[in-house]
């Protein structure tokens, strides 16, 4: 299943990316991490969020300012992500692009039931942290 999503944030492209790549904050803005662990070597970050009853540990990699590409499993996904900064006249466009693979047998439910539920949560999280950045 793949999708994007994408939103534009009233605010400059350097305050855009940097705001997204503040790991530690993404609590004050996503719904999905209510605690965030983050360990970086130079532009590799390891992520850890706790959230909706669950723990995911992203491994992302960093392309400033342009890109954050990320990798990540649940128990019963495997999934990746590329989010893009673009510069706009009236601010930046943040797009996220979404890869999710099932595993097993969840995989025929989840896929049914699951494409409108995941990009309608993507969409949440990127207005919200537009939000946060714009009231930065």
């Amino acid at each position: 299943m793949r999708f994007e999503a994408s939103v534009v944030v009233r605010a400059a492209h350097e305050k855009v990316y940097s705001a997204y790549t503040d790991f530690g904050a993404a609590p004050k803005w996503s719904s999905q991490a209510k605690a965030a662990v983050v360990s970086a070597d130079g532009n590799l970050v390891r992520l850890e969020t706790e959230g909706n009853g669950r723990k995911v540990i992203r491994e992302m990699r960093l392309f400033p300012p342009e890109r954050v590409e990320s990798e990540w499993e649940t128990r019963f996904t495997r999934a990746s992500s590329v989010v893009k900064f673009e510069d706009l006249q009236e601010g930046t466009r943040v797009t996220a692009t979404l890869d999710i693979r099932f595993k097993g047998h969840w995989g025929w439910i989840l896929r049914t039931r699951g494409k409108a539920d995941a990009e309608s949560s993507a969409a949440q999280e990127l207005n919200s942290f537009a939000r946060y950045v714009e009231a930065l």
